[in-house]
């Protein structure tokens, strides 16, 4: 690959058209058609196309509608729906039924997956209860005949082996990982191999090479050998889901048929061009999509790292076998750092040791995958099938597990700045390019010291800016928990009653672009208030921890042990009582804190918190601005 293949007019109009979508972003991304009343609103009559494989929920199904009609008349736009049977109906058919219409939550805690916003973004504006489904207009022969497959594949996969072999295939195989555990799944992040619960491009290409080499055996040409094979290929990327990674991988191999058809040039570049205009003509809104990012990042890093540096990595034997996968693990994942970190906050520092392993094992998984699905008519043959794919897969899953549970596999990652994710981007294109720029000529180091620079001005420009004028206080909970975080004056962040999941409070301290916590602050001794504080400390820094007086339960001694272990300081408050830039004052009916009845107030410079961390007022009594925290959402204040 030479740097002419970024003049070329394909690229040329690839940038342009990325460039408009983002400068007219907010026409790209309005919000879907409106409903034609208000919400809630009970026994809505509904008709529409379920545009998605439903998923498995607590208490029933999810899937995605685009609807055709609202009360028998025409409207289109995007529904959530939850159903407790879907009565046969699935991807493709047209359905009808009564439903609870209801606005979608936004974000259960700053930093995590605001669900409204996400859906917005898909073009869905509601959530809707449904009962009664009715088939109106079953899909098309072939999406019947693509789901089929599916289903049946992930019921050989469930027959034969373990819930959690299951779907670990289930992922690997067709990109359905949504049956993975929780901890399973923090695992293959841990060890930087995420990326195999998706199906993308290795999964295409296997199907393409099975069925192109089955048809040269039967005798066909070449070139109908390769439609075959782009045939079947396309009914599998249907059959699992048509998801971001795959598409993508679909539309490259087609481009380099295309070419290869046409006598022309078949670049793997072009073709990834390409696939990413093709998309974003038809969806522009995946332009801001996480996975269309990760895929064609991961795709590019690939492509130019090693069109660029395959001379230097053509080395014999298993040395230089490793040091090929070595690279191919770093190529892919290089431009995939600061998005995980934007969007994950946690980046795997094992990830290029751990896929050496984990990415050829996945090959065979998927080999041992398909054909689990093809056979499992064969009786013997597919218990024997059975019993290798449940000894390989726990094999596998061990491996994930040792990688993940290595000291500092992985470490959380406080939101980048722009100025760091330019810099960064600015470096990866460099070291993607380095053979091309020259080892021996100025021009590729002074390019590194400016990708460099550029990523050291967000900390630089941090660092010299004048403390923040205003505070802001963020409140959010469960159904048990009411919690805040809160700005200081000095731009510290405070995080009061931390009782919800541990990660989720780590990633709303983390989306503010910090990594530590001046102080934790309780306002009882309750478990409530306090469940997740461990899982907390081994996420993000906490300097000190400040709690009303009061008995204290054992668990809540252990964990403060562990935490003045750590280096944190842990303090007990009398009202009245400062310690920097917060005091406290109890709200209660005897003079004395018991620790149970009576409740704890905390003043934050200008912001005060009091009924459980469920109630915030900024400025003099509250003058500036007050809010009552909302169950499940996020509620913020700020501006003095």
């Amino acid at each position: 690959m030479h740097f002419s293949y970024y003049r070329r007019p394909l690229f040329l109009l690839l940038a342009l058209y990325a460039a408009g979508i983002f400068v007219f972003r907010e026409r790209v991304l309005k919000p879907p058609a409106g409903l034609p009343f208000g919400l809630p609103r009970a026994g809505a009559l509904v008709e529409g196309r379920v545009a998605e494989y439903p998923a498995a929920v607590p208490g029933g199904r999810r899937f995605a509608l685009e609807t055709t009609k609202l009360y028998g008349q025409p409207l289109r736009t995007g529904l959530m729906v939850y159903a407790p049977s879907l009565q046969g109906c699935s991807y493709g058919d047209t359905i009808s039924f009564l439903a609870d219409l209801e606005a979608p939550p936004g974000a259960a805690a700053p930093g995590s997956l605001d669900w409204a916003d996400y859906l917005a973004r898909r073009g869905i504006g509601a959530q809707a209860r449904a009962r009664d489904i009715e088939l109106v207009k079953p899909a098309n022969p072939v999406i019947r005949l693509a789901r089929a497959l599916r289903y049946s594949a992930l019921s050989s996969f469930g027959s034969a082996l373990t819930p959690e072999g299951a779907a670990v295939f289930g992922g690997v195989v067709l990109g359905e990982k949504r049956g993975v555990p929780p901890d399973l799944k923090a695992a293959f992040q841990d060890s930087g191999a995420m990326h195999l619960l998706v199906a993308s491009g290795s999964n295409v290409g296997f199907v393409v090479a099975v069925v192109y080499f089955l048809a040269a055996r039967f005798g066909l040409r070449r070139r109908y050998a390769g439609l075959a094979a782009l045939g079947v290929a396309g009914f599998y990327v249907l059959a699992a889901g048509l998801d971001a990674p795959l598409v993508r991988a679909y539309l490259m191999f087609s481009a380099g048929l295309a070419a290869w058809l046409l006598r022309r040039e078949a670049g793997a570049f072009q073709a990834l061009v390409s696939a990413a205009l093709l998309i974003l003509l038809f969806s522009p809104r995946s332009l801001f999509d996480a996975g269309f990012q990760m895929s064609f990042l991961a795709a590019y890093g690939l492509t130019v790292g090693l069109s660029a540096w395959g001379p230097y990595l053509k080395t014999g034997g298993l040395p230089g076998r490793a040091i090929g996968l070595l690279a191919v693990s770093f190529f892919a994942q290089l431009c995939l750092y600061p998005v995980l970190a934007v969007y994950f906050h946690r980046i795997s520092l094992v990830s290029l040791l751990s896929n050496i392993v984990l990415v050829p094992a996945s090959a065979a998984a998927m080999a041992l995958g398909f054909l689990l699905a093809a056979t499992p008519w064969a009786g013997w043959l597919f218990k024997a099938l059975a019993w290798a794919a449940g000894v390989f897969m726990a094999a596998f899953i061990g491996a994930v597990k040792f990688f993940a549970a290595l000291p500092f596999s992985s470490f959380s990652a406080a939101e980048p700045s722009a100025w760091f994710v330019a810099g960064f981007f600015l470096l990866a294109l460099v070291l993607l390019h380095a053979p091309l720029l020259g080892f021996r000529r100025p021009r590729l180091y002074a390019a590194a010291m400016a990708g460099l620079a550029v990523m050291a001005l967000g900390p630089m420009s941090a660092a010299r800016a004048p403390a923040p004028a205003g505070q802001e206080a963020a409140l959010f909970g469960d159904s048990n928990t009411l919690s805040a975080l809160v700005t200081g004056p000095a731009g510290g962040l405070y995080l009061a009653n931390p009782g919800v999941n541990g990660r989720r409070l780590a990633d709303a301290v983390l989306e503010r672009g910090g990594k530590t916590l001046e102080a934790v602050l309780l306002t009882s001794l309750e478990e409530k208030n306090y469940s997740g504080l461990g899982e907390l400390a081994g996420l993000v820094e906490i300097k000190s921890v400040l709690l009303p007086y009061g008995p204290r339960p054992v668990e809540l001694e252990r964990l403060l042990e562990r935490l003045r272990g750590e280096g944190a300081a842990v303090r007990r408050f009398w009202p009245g009582a400062p310690e920097g830039d917060v005091s406290c004052g109890w709200d209660g009916r005897s003079p004395g804190y018991t620790g149970s009845a009576d409740r704890v107030w905390w003043r934050i410079g200008a912001v005060k918190l009091s009924r459980e961390g469920g109630y915030a007022e900024l400025g003099d009594g509250g003058k500036a601005g007050a809010a009552q925290a909302v169950r499940g959402a996020v509620v913020r204040l700020g501006g003095v």
